[in-house]
């Protein structure tokens, strides 16, 4: 089997994770269970990629302290090269705390604080070696993730963009060729339009194949102009923290692959489904095996013959 190698540029971090009722405000309510573990959009991104049986490598920037070491080792545990998991001397390192809605697995995230990094160490970056079949950014240092996608997109590599792209990230956005936003921002940003029409303002800013993901309801996504539906996969909700992260992971894993997009759509969706299964982001985070499974089981491509190959 080909093993692509995926290349991450952006944030990972560190989560403090409780599930607990809404309490009143100034109130108070039962702790159900709580969990501290590494993650952040291309740090969990990644994780994903790597449980798929990818190759992966992260270009990020941790703060100066024992959370920052905490996420660098993580990594490394879950097999991505961390060589360029860069330490910034004397700053603290960005973390967040997330309420996990008990029996309903729907989470509010607080995150800080934000870690800046030198124009230097950015412009370093159009010499660093970058080989990989697809490239995973973010917005979060957006002028470093320009810098990889454009040099990607020149090679002809796919570019995974995890980000909204709102008017000051429209540089970025430009390079990314497969764009995945999650409902919520869309809605915000296009309150007054369909979802044709909101994939179509998407596809007017990337490079390429724009997505909508909408939780339960699936995923909405143009492929040759034509706007498709993939439905959501059924899957025990325990929580839904880092689901987007695997969906963009294994998405940049598939096209690492080759795969259409339709295949590679779905094969996301599996993924990001079967991620809500347990508490944390990276918990749940599936193998092969299992994606393969629930694709034989209930997806609607011959998931049989090509997959291994």
């Amino acid at each position: 089997m080909h093993r692509p190698r995926i290349v991450g540029v952006g944030i990972a971090c560190l989560d403090y994770l409780f599930v607990a009722p809404w309490a009143e405000h100034g109130g108070q309510a039962q702790l159900e269970a709580h969990l501290i573990q590494g993650g952040g959009l291309i740090g969990t991104g990644l994780v994903a990629a790597s449980r798929l049986g990818a190759q992966t490598e992260i270009w990020t920037w941790v703060g100066d302290d024992d959370e920052g070491r905490q996420i660098v080792s993580g990594l490394t545990d879950e097999g991505i090269d961390v060589a360029h998991a860069e330490v910034v001397d004397g700053v603290r390192q960005p973390v967040s705390f997330i309420h996990v809605e008990a029996g309903r697995g729907e989470r509010t995230i607080y995150h800080g604080p934000r870690l800046e990094i030198l124009p230097r160490t950015i412009a370093a970056l159009h010499d660093r070696p970058l080989t990989c079949d697809a490239l995973l950014v973010d917005s979060v240092w957006p002028n470093a993730s320009v810098i990889a996608a454009r040099r990607a997109r020149s090679a002809g590599i796919p570019v995974v963009g995890d980000l909204y792209p709102y008017p000051g990230l429209a540089e970025l956005a430009r390079e990314v060729t497969a764009l995945a936003v999650p409902a919520g921002a869309a809605d915000r940003s296009m309150p007054d339009l369909s979802r044709e029409d909101q994939l179509r303002r998407l596809a007017s800013v990337c490079a390429g194949t724009p997505a909508i993901t909408c939780g339960s309801e699936g995923c909405y996504y143009l492929d040759g102009g034509v706007v498709k539906h993939q439905p959501a996969f059924p899957a025990e909700v325990v929580d839904t923290t880092g689901a987007g992260d695997v969906f963009h992971g294994a998405l940049a894993y598939a096209l690492g692959r080759q795969w259409p997009i339709a295949r590679a759509i779905e094969f996301a969706s599996a993924a990001g489904a079967l991620s809500c299964r347990a508490l944390g982001g990276r918990t749940a985070a599936p193998t092969l095996t299992e994606v393969l499974t629930i694709l034989k089981a209930k997806g609607s491509i011959a998931w049989f013959d090509t997959v291994t190959g």
